[in-house]
């Protein structure tokens, strides 16, 4: 709970500061704001990204890719890529009108990270996501409410992979279940050394 508090604390500080410095971000933001609400620009549910093997795929709608490399700590598109810094808060999104550009404002910079087809149906929004470099270290991103969502796919260091889901109600999902071979043949292994162990002794 107080993660989520203080990543909505320097949330609205970000927002404040970025509407005036940047007039991409104050069109953006207000144009979205005004079509949804002032209250749909939120921290829902932050996912840590830190302690994670490379790269972590971020998909912001449906094709716009992003990789987040913990090794660096460095947001990668085509176009650039962002140091993650601690302290710093970073709004993903869009300018308003539309060109194809997926950008991140920051206190420092705004920056052109990657290339979006605009003929696609679902577009990453003007005001989509955040990432926060936290001061204990840690990277977290939250969708903010985006209407077109986002997707996270990865491996902690543990290693244990994830796939988090970032969307409406309305968004079908699709699952094919598989068959667990790897499970399976880990088990088969086992057994085989067991039956072994009993022959030998």
């Amino acid at each position: 709970m107080q993660a989520l508090s203080s990543f909505q604390q320097k949330l609205t500080e970000s927002i404040n500061l970025f509407r005036d410095k940047y007039p991409t971000f104050e069109e953006a933001y207000s144009s979205y704001t005004a079509q949804y609400g002032g209250d749909s620009v939120r921290v829902h549910e932050p996912f840590r990204i830190s302690d994670t093997i490379d790269p972590v795929v971020i998909v912001l709608g449906r094709t716009t890719t992003l990789f987040y490399l913990n090794s660096r700590r460095t947001l990668n598109g085509s176009l650039s890529s962002i140091g993650i810094q601690k302290g710093v808060l970073y709004i993903l999104g869009r300018r308003e009108p539309l060109d194809s550009k997926l950008i991140v404002w920051s206190k420092d910079a705004e920056n052109e990270v990657e290339r979006f087809d605009s003929r696609v149906r679902i577009v990453p929004s003007r005001i989509h996501a955040a990432i926060l470099g936290s001061e204990n270290g840690d990277v977290l991103f939250d969708d903010l409410g985006s209407s077109s969502g986002s997707i996270l796919a990865g491996e902690t260091k543990k290693p244990e992979p994830f796939i988090t889901l970032y969307a409406t109600p309305r968004v079908g999902i699709h699952r094919v279940e598989l068959e667990p071979k790897y499970a399976e043949g880990r088990k088969q292994g086992l057994e085989m050394k067991k039956s072994a162990s009993l022959c030998l002794g």
